[in-house]
């Protein structure tokens, strides 16, 4: 077709060959235009108009554009949504270029490799997340390009898969591999839980078989084949990227399960540590303790809040940190003073790398070494030499990196612009050349009228004048009566009615530099510009490790400034199987109680003694904010924090399971029921005997014989089979019976009181099991109608005191006006009965379990109905 063999639309076929499964930016001017299958997708996706080339002919073809300034905005959104754009500039300035201009794909901009602010969230990772599927083992490998992190690890499964996305939550995956079966299912559940990632395969990697090479930084940790390829994986896709480019992998770190306490992916939505059900950001545990003043401290943070340790030297490390800012006040002020000014170090200095950085990029890595340079000052002051141990300050002190920031200081102005255009970027004086042209630019006018002052001096002709015009550039004119004054090596320029007009070499000279004088400027900045941009880049991983030190320090200093302000204490962490907290509160649910009420209760587990609490009480009374104040304790004491608590001893916990709340899974079919059983087999199959369980109402979604028996089992399995500390609420009182079975369960209760009809919470969390549920009270808090009230108080009373009289059920039966009463009598075979007695006179009650007994139970009360 006529209009795709046009010179331009062949660069922008070349452009799209290379980049078949990505939007390409094609450059036109000030324009980026997007062409076929791109265009239509991207006005949907950004709601533009869709118009065409060569409108109504039969090579017509879809088109749409943003302009150039806007593009970064439109970018923005397409990664939201999962898509890629490759970015196809002009190589030349088309003012100055003959014939078509030079273009290319210089920049790939996918979700998972994006260093711009613009596209970033500064308080989270932005992981790259590739996968390698074996048969026995899944290799992964995460990569953030914004900071130069790389991790490898090896998996287990599918659920170990879901855990490591939801911790990490990328925003683009790589599958690949030998086992074919498990990259399909793995993309099938992935699609699920990460609806607006990028999911590729192998074809989204170059077709060459080179740059499989893994960074020096990782030869130590000698990974394992399919960790190998997983890496690979992530590396070869960020080279094709960023094509000629040198990747910013700073660190190299091994991710390995067993050192961490696993948080899957149930137990962080239940617990609300990083989201939270209703969205809002503020009710989740991470707002509560995330006090930090830099970027790079927010991401350690968040990334220590999922992944707690399990070894207590490193704990109780972390922990002597947190307690030197607690305890120093002076020193926690001041260096949160001085912090706050430090800028996202390790992305700029990765932009620096890329060659991406702006003059505003260099000017925040110059602040920010100002910054960090104090902040290190302030820590320096410590003179305790534990104290100086347990901040790292080693006897050589900190590299701050201050040849670099001493060059940046010199060179760039105080407030340097995102573009070129938008300003000057050097200081006066930094370099002469830059002077001259700029000087030339301001001044150009005030130089021509010097040389035109001399000149009619020098000459003796006042009338001289030196004028300009577009056709002969700049000139000298004179009166022919005054021209036999004129130098003979003038050159005659041209004669006009008023006189004579020439040049010379002096005043050529001098239009020349003023015409290209804002030329000159421009080309000289860039090239300083560059320069500048290549020695920072040099640095990086010097500045990068200043900034992970200070991330450190800031993520101590967050932390002891909300103990301090919160009353939080340290935990004392050790290899022991005991879990104790007293007066714990939930550290999320005090800050939105009113100052002072909220009730801390304390809690003992042994994993050797008093195991399993079975927690009884009414609805609201508070048993689920209980349990998850526990486990979100246990979490923070082993991520290295102090805790809501006046005490604390925390015996290292493996894992966390929750099955706290009810929900359905509509997209997947799901009932509240098969929800709530898919997370408990998922609990009892992952559990060991150092793991901590929180169980809130199990069985409740279904009749209430099948749920008290699977309670029952449940609890059993848990006591007796896995012997871990757990928490288990419920409303089946009897449930409570199993403490009489076993020495290692114990019941509580959530008192409340009913006051002349009025319930009042005393959420105090009591020895012993509670009776009655206090429903009909709950109920009326929540503002039923008093005639609905009043008719469950009567049949509530009819159940508890008449349930074995038949003339009870009978006023029950009228009083429902001729509706089927509960306990209606029905005529009784005799032979019926007789098996039934005798069934129950063999009966062995030494040699039956409780699980049997509910069992037996059922089944005479389904035999009975159907009489």
């Amino acid at each position: 077709m006529a209009a795709k063999e046009t010179p331009v639309m062949r660069q922008h076929a070349d452009a799209k060959r290379a980049h078949p499964n990505r939007i390409v930016f094609f450059r036109l001017g000030d324009f980026y235009e997007m062409f076929g299958e791109d265009a239509v997708v991207a006005a949907k996706a950004l709601d533009l108009v869709l118009t065409s080339r060569n409108k109504g002919a039969p090579d017509e073809i879809p088109m749409c554009g943003v302009p150039h300034h806007a593009a970064h905005g439109h970018i923005s959104r397409l990664l939201e949504l999962g898509h890629s754009v490759a970015i196809c500039e002009q190589l030349a300035d088309p003012s100055k270029c003959k014939g078509i201009v030079p273009r290319e794909v210089v920049r790939v901009v996918s979700p998972g490799l994006v260093t711009d602010r613009e596209h970033l969230d500064a308080t989270t990772n932005n992981w790259l997340f590739a996968l390698d599927f074996e048969e026995a083992t899944i290799g992964l490998g995460l990569f953030d390009i914004s900071t130069g992190e790389l991790a490898v690890g090896t998996l287990r499964d599918l659920t170990e898969v879901l855990s490591e996305t939801t911790r990490t939550l990328p925003r683009e995956v790589l599958l690949g591999g030998k086992s074919s079966e498990q990259i399909r299912a793995a993309r099938e559940l992935l699609a699920k839980v990460l609806p607006n990632a990028s999911l590729l395969d192998d074809e989204a990697l170059p077709s060459d078989k080179v740059d499989w090479d893994l960074p020096d930084c990782m030869q130590s940790l000698e990974p394992h084949p399919p960790e190998q390829r997983a890496a690979a994986r992530a590396l070869r896709l960020a080279r094709s990227c960023h094509p000629g480019k040198a990747l910013p992998v700073s660190r190299a770190i091994r991710w390995e399960m067993r050192d961490c306490l696993v948080i899957d992916e149930v137990a962080q939505q239940h617990l609300e540590l990083v989201t939270s059900s209703s969205g809002d950001k503020k009710t989740t545990l991470l707002s509560v303790i995330d006090e930090t003043a830099t970027a790079a401290g927010a991401r350690l943070l968040r990334r220590w809040l999922l992944t707690p340790l399990r070894d207590v030297t490193r704990i109780r490390r972390r922990l002597d940190a947190v307690e030197l800012f607690v305890t120093e006040a002076p020193l926690r002020k001041a260096f949160r003073l001085e912090v706050e000014a430090v800028s996202d170090l390790e992305r700029l200095a990765t932009r620096a790398v890329l060659g991406e950085a702006t003059a505003r990029d260099l000017g925040g890595i110059r602040d920010g070494l100002v910054a960090a340079t104090k902040a290190v000052g302030v820590l320096e002051r410590v003179e305790v030499a534990a104290d100086r141990e347990t901040l790292e300050l080693t006897a050589n002190g900190v590299d701050t990196v201050s040849d670099v920031e001493s060059k940046l200081s010199q060179s760039l102005v105080d407030r340097p612009p995102n573009q070129p255009k938008d300003g000057a970027i050097f200081r006066t004086g930094f370099d002469a050349e830059l002077d001259e042209s700029d000087a030339l630019r301001r001044s150009g006018t005030e130089l021509i009228v010097s040389l035109e002052t001399s000149l009619k001096q020098l000459l003796g002709i006042p009338s001289l004048k030196l004028r300009y015009t577009r056709v002969f550039g700049w000139y000298a004119e004179v009166s022919r009566a005054q021209s036999g004054r004129v130098p003979p090596e003038w050159r005659r320029k041209q004669t006009v009615a008023t006189g004579e007009r020439y040049t010379f070499s002096e005043l050529d000279e001098l239009a020349d530099k003023i015409l290209n004088a804002d030329e000159r400027h421009r080309e000289r900045e860039l090239r300083l510009l560059h320069e500048l941009i290549v020695c920072v880049g040099r640095e990086s991983a010097r500045i990068r490790q200043l900034a992970a030190r200070i991330a450190r320090w800031d993520v101590f200093a967050a932390l002891g400034e909300v103990a301090h302000r919160n009353d939080y204490c340290r935990p004392d962490v050790d290899d022991g199987d005991v879990l104790l907290f007293e007066e714990c509160r939930h550290p999320v649910v005090e800050q939105f109680a009113a100052r002072g009420h909220f009730v801390p209760n304390r809690c003992e587990l042994s994993i050797t003694g008093e195991r399993m609490w079975l927690i009884t009480g009414p609805n609201m009374a508070g048993k689920s904010t209980f349990l998850r104040q526990i486990a979100v304790a246990t979490i923070l004491a082993q991520m290295g924090s102090f805790v809501p608590a006046s005490r604390a001893r925390v015996g290292l916990v493996d894992r966390i399971l929750s099955r706290v709340g009810a929900s359905d899974n509509l997209a997947r079919g799901e009932s509240t029921f098969m929800v709530e059983m898919r997370e408990t087999s998922k609990i009892l199959s992952s559990a060991t005997r150092r793991s901590l369980v929180v169980l809130d109402e199990i069985g409740r979604g279904t009749s209430t014989f099948d749920g008290l028996a699977i309670a029952w089992s449940v609890g059993e399995y848990l006591d007796e089979a896995i012997g871990c500390r757990s928490l288990f609420a419920t409303h089946y009182h009897e449930l409570t019976e199993l403490s009489a079975a076993s020495l290692h369960i114990s019941n509580r209760s959530v008192s409340a009181q009913e006051v002349e009809g009025e319930l009042v919470f005393l959420h105090r969390l009591v020895e012993g099991s509670v009776s009655r549920s206090y429903g009909v009270a709950v109920a009326k808090l929540a503002g039923l109608p008093e005639r609905v009230l009043s008719r469950a108080r009567a049949l509530l009373d009819a159940l508890e005191t008449g349930r074995s009289t038949e003339a009870k059920a009978s006023a029950l039966v009228a009083r429902n006006r001729g509706q089927l009463g509960l306990f209606e009598s029905r005529p009784k075979k005799p032979s019926q009965g007789d098996k039934m007695v005798e069934e129950l006179s063999s009966l062995s009650i030494e040699g039956i379990t409780p699980l049997q007994a509910l069992a037996l139970l059922d089944q005479w009360k389904r035999r009975l109905t159907k009489l």
